[in-house]
């Protein structure tokens, strides 16, 4: 994770007087940060039987295993029901319930959920009234490219047809309804004004 912060006094109109005191001494300030992807496993979610024989019923102590390439054949929108922005991010056919009696091959913390990139800014000015009290003016904007910021999919096997599409109706897809669907994201450009009385 990357962060970083600033702050730049707008050159303009610095010379004291009306013209200072209403358009002058204006500041623009902004917070960029960058993460990577959080990384998740791939687990066996069943309601049935226990492939890994941890002995809790469901076999959600064990991972998948991997039986493709899950970055080859990643099937494309028309084949899931879900939101707007909702995408695979791998091919749910690479995964498979692992075998009776062992703990998948895929391992843990094998995939990361797409990475992300915001830029946050704000202008604001401070307009003197007395020596000690002031009124500040702020205009802030968060995500201020309406950059497309997607959430985190789903890692849990919870069927093990393999047939498309991968809607919700029914659990048709390979390793359930939401196996590697993003049907999230984060909020889209935030505008906000403040007043604040300083005293």
């Amino acid at each position: 994770m990357l962060n970083m912060g600033w702050v730049y006094d707008l050159p303009f109109f610095k010379k004291p007087g009306l013209t200072h005191s209403l358009l002058g001494g204006w500041e623009w300030s902004g917070i960029e940060g960058f993460q990577t992807g959080t990384p998740f496993s791939v687990v066996n979610g069943t309601t049935y039987g226990d492939n890994a024989g941890v002995g809790n019923g469901v076999g959600t102590g064990s991972f998948a295993d991997i039986i493709g390439n899950p970055k080859a054949g990643i099937p494309g929108t028309g084949e899931l029901v879900s939101t707007a922005y909702s995408q695979f991010l791998l091919n749910p056919g690479a995964y498979a319930l692992p075998t009776v009696l062992t703990f998948g091959n895929s391992g843990r913390d094998s995939v990361r959920i797409p990475s992300r990139l915001t830029f946050d800014m704000g202008l604001f000015k401070h307009f003197a009234i007395k020596e000690s009290t002031a009124l500040e003016f702020r205009a802030e904007a968060f995500n201020v490219f309406n950059h497309t910021e997607l959430g985190g999919p789903s890692g849990d096997m919870s069927c093990t047809a393999l047939t498309a599409p991968y809607s919700a109706a029914g659990c048709e897809g390979p390793g359930g309804a939401n196996l590697f669907q993003i049907n999230s994201a984060h909020l889209a450009r935030v505008m906000q004004l403040a007043l604040k009385f300083l005293f």
